[in-house]
C-alpha cells in the first residue's frame, strides 16, 4: 500500500480545491472565510533545519492532505539515504505505529511534536485484531474505557480520561474526517462502520481550541478510507458467533480515463443474531469516494456513505439485583432477553455526502475546506426496565413499553488558511479558520409505564422469562408521548493557531471563540427554550526534541460544553452556563532512532467546573456549583519491529474526586476506574515450515467503578480482565500462486467472562453487562 522514496524526503502536499467548488460551498450555506493552508520551508508549517524521515523527532508538520492519500506534490527536500514508506495524516500505515496526524493541529504534524497525548489505531491493527466496532478499536488505548454502558448495538459508548466521549444520551465527541457528527437524541445519532475507516485517532484532554464544544476528556476522530493511485481489489467473507455472516468489498485505484482521477468503493453486508436472545442485527454499508487532481496544486475528494441497520437492540436495563448481586443464589445470564420478542426493533437509515478540497496558492499559503451533510432517521421499539426494583423473593421485574421515532439532519463545514513563513530565526505554521455546525433533529418518545389496569405492562421473571406478548400495552390509549421535541443547534467558531519552531523547540499556541445556539421546542407543552452561550478557549504547549528521540512536553488547554437545564424559578429560571474544562499536562514521548515505535508517558490534572448539583434550597432543581477533578498517569507504547513483531502496552491510573457538591464532596466520580491496563502482542512467523502464520494475543484490565456519586456500595462494579486472540495465515507466503489469499480466526473475550460494565442508581438500581465472547472466521483475497 505504500510507495517508497529513495534518497530524498519530499514535502507531502496533496492537491485539493478550486474556486468554482469554493463558490459552490458558499451556495450550500458554508460560511467561508478566505482562509487557507500552505506549505513552506523544509517540511510543514514549522520548517526545520534538519528534518529526518517522517515520524522522527526532528520532523515537523506538513500541509494536511485533504484529498487522495497518495497524491503529493514534491517540493525540494532534504537528502536522506535509504527507503521509507510515505506517511501522512490520511494515508494507510503498515504496522501499528503512525508517524503523523492532523487531528491535534489540523496540520500534517509529527506525533512527537504535539504537546498533548494522542493515540492512533491504524487499519493494520484493526485488521489483525479483528475489530468490527469503534469500541473494540479503542480498547487498547490508554485512558479509554470502551463500552462503558455495556452491550449497545445502537451506539458506541466510551469515556476518555474519565469523561464521557460518547454515550447513549447526549454526549457526542465522535468526529469523522475532522468534522463533528450529528448531535441528536438517544436513537437519532449516526454510527459509522469501522470497515470504512483508515485509522481512528484519540485526542486526549480539552481540545476545544480547534473543534469548539467538546468533552474535557477528549475526542475521537475517525479517518475514512480514501482513493489512491494504486489499484487494488479486496473481497472478504466472514462467519462469526451468533450465526452472523458478512461479506466485504474494497476496490479502488486510478480511473482508466485519466490518471488525475482516483476512485474507491468500500462495502459491507452483515446478517445474524446478537448475543442477547430474540435479537437480530443486519447492516448494509457502502462508501464510494472520488478524488480529482486537475492540477498539481488543486485537489478535491468527494466522500459519501450509506448505511442501513435493521433488527433489534441489545441495549437492556438489567436490575442490579441479579447482575451485581445474586438473587436466591442466581444471576441473570448475559444472553437473557427481558423485553418482548414482538416489540424489539431498531431500524436506522443514514447517509452522508461531503468533500475535502485543497488549493495550494503559493509557497506560503494553502487553502482548505471540508464539508459534510448527514441525514439519520430511526424507529426504535423496546420493552425495558428502569421503573422499579426487582422483587427479590419472586424474581419478577416491572417493565415499560417504549417506542421512539425521530430524524436528524445537519451539516458541518471547516474552512481554513495555513501560512508558512519565517520571522528571523523562528519558523511558523499559522492556521486561521472558521467552522460551522448545524443540526435539526426531532424525536418522539412514547411510553407505557402502567403496572395495573387494562393497559398494564406485565412484569417478567429475570431468570425464567415468559413472554406475555404485546397485548393492550401498545394501544394508543396507553402508549402515550412522554417527550416530543424539535431541536435546532448550531455553532460558529473562529480560531487562530501558530506552530512555531526554533532549533529543537516546538511551540503551539491557539485561541478560539465560539458562538452557539440551542433552541428546543417541547411539542407537548408548546414551550420553547433557548441557550446561546459564547465561549473563549485556548491552548498553549511546548515540546523539546532531543537528538536521541526523547521529546518532553508541557501544555495547558481548555474546553466547554453547553448543558440543558435552568435554575429554580425563585432563582430566575436562568439557563445553565456551559460546563468548563481545563487541563495541565506534562509528558515525555520517545521515538527511538532505527525502531518503528512511539512511547508516551503523561501526567495530567483535569478539572471540570459549572457541574450541576442539587439545589440546597429548592428541591427538584439544580445549581451549577459543582466541580470534579481527575489526576492521572498514562503510559503507552506502540511498536512495529521489522521482522513482523508488533506490540501495544498501556497502563492508566486515575484519581477522581468530586471537589465541590451539595452532598457528595470528597467522593469519587461515577464510572471512573482507578486503574486500566492492556497488552497486545502480534508476531508473524519467519521463513520456516510455518511461514505465513501470524499470531496475536491480548489482555485487558479495567478496575472497579462506582455506580453513582454517593458511592453506594450496593452499586460498586467489580474489576474485570478480558483476553483476546487472533491467528491468521497468508497463503501467498508459502504458495505464490495463492498470493493475496488469507484466512483469520479472531476472538474477543476469549474466556467468555461474564462481567458488569457499569451500574446506575436509577430505576431501582440497574446495571449493564459487557460483551461476551465473539469468535470470527474470515477469508480475504486481495489483488
Amino acid at each position: 500500500m505504500h510507495s517508497l522514496i529513495r534518497t530524498r524526503i519530499p514535502v507531502m502536499i496533496t492537491k485539493h480545491t478550486r474556486n468554482p467548488i469554493f463558490l459552490l460551498a458558499c451556495l450550500l450555506g458554508a460560511p467561508v472565510l478566505p482562509v487557507a493552508a500552505a506549505t513552506a520551508g523544509d517540511s510543514d508549517g514549522t520548517p526545520s533545519a534538519t528534518a529526518p524521515a517522517d515520524g522522527d523527532p526532528a520532523s515537523s508538520s506538513s500541509p494536511v492532505p485533504a484529498g487522495s492519500a497518495n497524491q503529493a506534490t514534491v517540493l525540494p527536500g532534504i537528502e536522506v539515504t535509504g527507503d521509507r514508506p510515505q506517511d501522512n495524516a490520511l494515508a494507510s500505515v503498515s504496522g501499528f505505529v503512525a508517524g503523523r496526524t492532523a487531528t491535534a493541529t489540523k496540520t500534517n504534524t509529527s506525533l512527537v511534536e504535539i504537546p498533548q497525548s494522542l493515540t492512533i489505531v491504524t487499519r493494520d491493527e484493526m485488521d489483525k485484531r479483528g475489530v468490527q466496532r469503534l469500541t473494540e478499536a479503542v480498547s487498547y488505548v490508554a485512558g479509554v474505557q470502551s463500552e462503558f454502558q455495556g452491550i449497545d448495538s445502537r451506539n458506541d459508548t466510551l469515556t476518555i480520561r474519565g469523561f464521557k466521549a460518547s454515550d447513549s444520551g447526549g454526549s457526542n465527541n465522535v468526529y469523522l474526517d475532522g468534522l463533528r457528527t450529528l448531535n441528536g437524541g438517544q436513537w437519532t445519532r449516526a454510527q459509522f462502520d469501522t470497515f470504512g475507516l483508515e485509522r481512528i485517532e484519540v485526542l486526549k484532554g480539552p481540545s476545544a481550541v480547534l473543534f469548539g464544544q467538546v468533552s474535557p476528556g477528549g475526542l475521537v476522530n475517525s479517518v475514512s478510507k480514501r482513493p489512491s493511485v494504486e489499484s487494488h481489489t479486496e473481497i472478504g467473507v466472514q462467519a462469526s458467533s451468533h450465526n452472523t455472516v458478512q461479506g466485504t468489498l474494497d476496490i479502488g485505484g486510478a480511473s482508466p480515463a485519466s490518471d488525475k482521477v482516483q476512485f474507491r468503493l468500500v462495502g459491507l453486508v452483515r446478517d445474524g443474531d446478537a448475543e442477547v436472545d430474540h435479537t437480530e442485527l443486519r447492516r448494509t454499508f457502502f462508501a464510494p469516494s472520488l478524488s480529482w487532481n486537475p492540477t498539481e496544486k488543486t485537489s478535491i475528494t468527494f466522500l459519501a456513505q450509506y448505511q442501513d441497520d435493521s433488527g433489534g437492540s441489545t441495549y437492556q436495563f438489567l436490575p442490579a439485583n441479579g447482575t451485581l448481586h445474586s438473587v436466591n443464589g442466581r444471576k441473570i445470564s448475559p444472553s437473557t432477553f427481558l423485553g418482548e420478542p414482538d416489540w424489539n426493533n431498531y431500524d436506522r437509515t443514514q447517509y452522508s455526502l461531503g468533500y475535502a478540497l485543497e488549493q495550494i496558492l503559493n509557497d506560503t499559503f494553502t487553502f482548505r475546506q471540508n464539508f459534510r451533510y448527514t441525514h439519520v432517521e430511526t424507529d426504535y421499539k423496546a420493552v425495558v426496565g428502569g421503573v422499579g426494583a426487582v422483587n427479590t423473593t419472586t424474581g419478577m421485574w416491572p417493565r415499560r413499553f417504549m417506542w421512539g421515532t425521530g430524524e436528524s439532519d445537519g451539516f458541518a463545514v471547516d474552512t481554513h488558511l495555513q501560512a508558512n513563513f519565517d520571522t528571523g530565526p523562528l519558523a511558523h505554521a499559522v492556521l486561521a479558520g472558521i467552522d460551522y455546525f448545524h443540526t435539526d433533529w426531532n424525536d418522539v418518545n412514547r411510553e407505557n409505564r402502567l403496572q395495573t389496569g387494562p393497559g398494564a405492562v406485565p412484569p417478567i421473571n429475570i431468570f425464567d422469562p415468559v413472554y406475555s406478548g404485546v397485548g393492550n400495552a401498545t394501544n394508543p390509549l396507553y402508549l402515550l408521548p412522554r417527550s416530543s421535541s424539535d431541536v435546532t443547534e448550531w455553532q460558529t467558531g473562529v480560531y487562530l493557531q501558530d506552530q512555531a519552531s526554533w532549533k529543537n523547540l516546538r511551540a503551539t499556541l491557539g485561541a478560539r471563540y465560539d458562538w452557539t445556539d440551542n433552541k428546543t421546542l417541547n411539542r407537548l407543552s408548546g414551550v420553547t427554550s433557548e441557550m446561546d452561550p459564547g465561549k473563549f478557549t485556548w491552548r498553549a504547549g511546548l515540546t523539546w526534541l532531543f537528538d536521541n528521540g526523547l521529546a518532553p512536553y508541557a501544555s495547558y488547554s481548555t474546553s466547554f460544553e453547553p448543558v440543558s437545564g435552568s435554575t429554580a424559578p425563585a432563582r430566575g429560571s436562568n439557563p445553565f452556563d456551559p460546563t468548563e474544562g481545563e487541563q495541565y499536562e506534562v509528558g515525555l514521548k520517545y521515538k527511538p532512532a532505527g525502531l518503528n515505535a512511539l512511547f508516551t508517558a503523561s501526567v495530567y490534572q483535569l478539572t471540570q467546573t459549572n457541574v450541576s448539583t442539587p439545589d440546597p434550597l429548592y428541591a427538584g432543581y439544580q445549581v451549577q456549583t459543582g466541580e470534579v477533578r481527575i489526576r492521572g498517569v498514562e503510559l503507552e507504547g506502540r511498536v512495529s519491529f521489522f521482522k513482523g513483531f508488533d506490540a501495544i502496552a498501556t497502563w492508566t491510573w486515575m484519581d477522581s474526586e468530586i471537589t465541590k457538591d451539595t452532598n457528595n464532596k470528597g467522593n469519587e466520580m461515577t464510572a471512573v476506574p482507578d486503574t486500566m491496563a492492556s497488552l497486545w502482542l502480534d508476531y508473524t512467523l519467519p521463513e520456516s515450515f510455518l511461514e505465513g502464520f501470524n499470531v496475536g494475543a491480548g489482555v485487558r484490565y479495567v478496575g472497579k467503578t462506582w455506580g453513582d456519586n454517593t458511592n453506594n456500595p450496593a452499586l460498586r462494579v467489580p474489576d474485570y480482565t478480558l483476553f483476546d486472540a487472533a491467528i491468521r495465515y497468508d497463503f501467498g507466503k508459502k504458495f505464490p500462486s495463492f498470493k493475496g489469499a488469507s484466512v483469520a480466526l479472531t476472538a474477543s473475550n476469549l474466556a467468555d467472562k461474564t462481567y458488569v460494565a457499569t451500574s446506575s442508581a436509577g430505576g431501582g438500581g440497574v446495571a449493564w453487562y459487557g460483551s461476551g465472547r465473539n469468535v470470527s472466521l474470515s477469508f480475504r483475497y486481495a489483488w
